[in-house]
């Protein structure tokens, strides 16, 4: 194997560990909801995985190559996702120690919850959000 070759498949191992290494750090942050506001270091990560996999598939042997896919893809699908999902709180957010707001939803069970029965009691609402 040639000096090129051998380059291209440790950029193309490079590409992938810090590629799958960032992404499951996100998503435990993520699962945690504790990612941080400033994500730039994240981002470069990404498409820093994304320039050593387009360079590893071109100057790399086959298993540089095979590395490299899986490292652009997600060295490009989540800098994408990132910058279009952009959650900007209003506002009038409600915060720790807030009267609870007027509403009315039906619960688990069908039945219609009303929030001014929670009136004058200390109450924890916990929306759960949907994960992509």
């Amino acid at each position: 194997m040639n000096a090129l070759a051998n380059l291209g498949n440790r950029l193309g191992l490079a590409a992938i560990v810090l590629a799958v290494g960032s992404t499951v750090l996100w998503f435990r942050l993520a699962n945690t909801v504790d990612l941080p506001e400033n994500r730039t270091l994240f981002l470069v990560v990404w498409v820093g995985a994304a320039l050593l996999g387009i360079v590893a598939l071109v100057k790399g042997g086959w298993l540089g190559r095979i590395a490299a896919v899986p490292a652009i893809a997600l060295g490009l699908f989540l800098p994408f996702t990132v910058s279009i999902s952009e959650q900007v709180l209003p506002p009038d957010t409600i915060q720790v120690g807030d009267v609870i707001p007027t509403f009315s939803a039906p619960d688990d069970s069908g039945q219609v919850f009303d929030s001014t029965r929670l009136r004058g009691r200390p109450v924890l609402i916990k929306f759960f959000r949907a994960h992509w």
